[in-house]
């Protein structure tokens, strides 16, 4: 998995890499004064590093969410997802919101899914600022009694691709936004 972090601060480039912070100054000639704007950008870029690798918190996210499908918790399996969230699911639908991505999936997980499993990894994380970033996913799903109407099956498995926009809130990380894409 890789991970990317932007962030723009004025006139500093700041690319973040867990646990090593990386600071390109557009200007040098305020850097040898500690007080100068040099260092104030530095500093508040520093305050960056602890809000801009949230990596375990998108993981947990992930887990709690393949934990939830093997419970076939709809409620659980919701619970990051935002109140006000756009989910773009399989077959093209639209579902708004987490209530309805909760209800999608009581009726899932008590019917045509009912006995199946559901592996979701992460390929990649690309963090467009501290709090906003792109998740891009993995979703294995096997163990159908019946394929899903729609959904291309190969080897008994679904795969789909999924991307996530997952946006810090209230002190949480909430997927806003979720597209999945059958492959082939």
């Amino acid at each position: 998995m890789r991970v990317h972090h932007f962030a723009r601060l004025s006139a500093v480039g700041v690319v973040v890499i867990p646990a090593i912070l990386l600071t390109v100054s557009a200007s040098c000639s305020d850097q040898s004064d500690p007080t100068g704007p040099a260092a104030a950008r530095a500093a508040h870029a520093a305050d960056l590093t602890v809000s801009a690798v949230p990596t375990d918190a998108i993981l947990e996210i992930v887990n709690a969410m393949n934990a939830a499908w093997v419970a076939k918790d709809a409620a659980g399996y919701a619970a990051s997802v935002a109140d006000d969230a756009q989910i773009i699911t399989p077959v093209g639908g639209l579902l708004t919101g987490r209530a309805a991505f909760q209800a999608q999936h009581v009726f899932l997980f008590n019917g045509p899914l009912a006995g199946t499993s559901n592996v979701i990894t992460v390929r990649d994380i690309e963090f467009l600022t501290g709090t906003i970033a792109i998740v891009y996913l993995d979703m294995l799903l096997s163990d159908f009694a019946a394929p899903p109407p729609g959904l291309p099956v190969r080897d008994g498995v679904v795969r789909n691709r999924a991307t996530w926009v997952v946006q810090k809130r209230g002190g949480e990380w909430e997927i806003v936004m979720q597209q999945t894409t059958p492959q082939a």
